[in-house]
């Protein structure tokens, strides 16, 4: 498996805006039972001898496992190939520099660090555990540990934020010259603490607003906008991500971890107890599989290369891709997409405003 992706289902706490998958609270028995059983897992998926050229952490929250528990997990990993981009979220609220060393020396050559703001008041606001200080802090401990590339997300268009307090995050972010930044407006998603509260999502025209701004004011920091949501210097776009948008085949490992293998989907059900019930006993954790017929397999894989700046066309020999080099005509006479020569496209600025419409009438 050339991509693979490990969920580690544990938080501290939960954010109000999370919708991920995600334990809050887990005791150190059931996280050494995660590192533990994670190899058995992979086993009995196959993919324990492979070589990834992709490997990513993700969550929940890799970081509380702590520079001990960092280091038995990537042990329990497969080998990656050399040259591989293997890379690792993290809460700055966890990092000290025993964990930034750790994770340099465990293999690690990106981390993308949770920021979301420099503002006090809407770190409070969102649940996190952490203040501005700490994410400059936690920035410093990777840079002198010598990780090859950072990453900083943010959140953007908070309601009731005060006037030019995003600005302010983004111009702090910048200042601490991180190779890769991502900018997410705020989505309020049932079941979240902010969704019990009753809070209204931005509007289009706020989270617009938002986006736009990123993309001026990182564009003349010198980041390149290669994804609707994600900037990076040249050379250090998330290679995992991108394999991801390209449509290529990724396994992911844990509970509620997501898997793309030819024409089929499986997605673990995200119960830590039942994954680990399951490989206790020697079995595949449960899961939900879908296979998906020929078209269907390639309509999802064309739709996310949409979100890149740059994506080859479809197939002129298919039928599926005669009809969507008719839409894509329909699109760019619309002011909504533009060839790039060679078979490329890319969305204009007002194809990546409405996207989804745009990736709908391309499915």
């Amino acid at each position: 498996m050339e991509n693979l992706y490990i969920h580690v289902p544990f938080c501290v706490s939960k954010c109000r805006y999370c919708a991920f998958s995600s334990e809050a609270g887990a005791g150190v028995e059931r996280i050494r039972d995660f590192i533990r059983l994670l190899p058995c897992e992979l086993a009995l998926r196959g993919t324990a001898g492979s070589h990834p050229a992709t490997v990513y952490l993700g969550g929940g929250t890799p970081s509380l496992l702590g520079p001990d528990g960092l280091r038995a997990l990537f042990a329990a990993l497969p080998r990656p190939a050399p040259g591989a981009e293997v890379s690792v979220e993290v809460n700055p609220a966890d990092v000290t520099p025993a964990l930034a060393a750790a994770l340099r020396a465990a293999g690690a050559t990106r981390v993308s660090i949770g920021a979301q703001s420099f503002s006090d008041r809407a770190l409070a606001w969102l649940g996190r555990r952490h203040g501005p200080e700490r994410v400059r802090e936690a920035f410093a401990a990777f840079r002198a540990a010598g990780i090859p590339s950072l990453s900083l997300d943010l959140i953007a268009a908070l309601p009731g934020a005060p006037a030019g307090e995003f600005s302010a995050s983004l111009r702090e972010a910048i200042a601490l010259e991180p190779d890769h930044v991502s900018v997410y407006p705020l989505s309020v998603e049932p079941g979240t603490p902010l969704a019990r509260a009753g809070v209204a999502p931005p509007s289009d025209d706020e989270a617009l607003a938002a986006v736009a701004e990123s993309e001026s004011v990182l564009s003349a920091a010198g980041y390149a906008r290669y994804e609707l949501s994600n900037y990076a210097r040249p050379g250090f776009e998330c290679r995992h991500n991108l394999a991801v948008w390209r449509g290529e085949d990724y396994a992911g490992a844990g509970p509620a971890a997501c898997s793309r293998e030819g024409r089929e989907r499986r997605a673990n059900a995200p119960s830590f107890d039942a994954w680990r019930a399951a490989l206790e006993s020697g079995c595949l954790p449960p899961a939900e599989i879908e296979s998906l017929s020929g078209d269907e397999d390639e309509s999802e894989r064309f739709a996310t290369r949409v979100r890149l700046a740059r994506w080859r066309g479809p197939d002129p020999a298919t039928p599926a891709g005669r009809r969507r080099l008719a839409a894509l005509g329909a699109l760019a006479r619309g002011g909504l997409a533009a060839p790039l020569g060679g078979g490329d496209w890319t969305l204009t600025a007002r194809g990546r405003e409405v996207a989804d419409a745009v990736m709908a009438e391309l499915a």
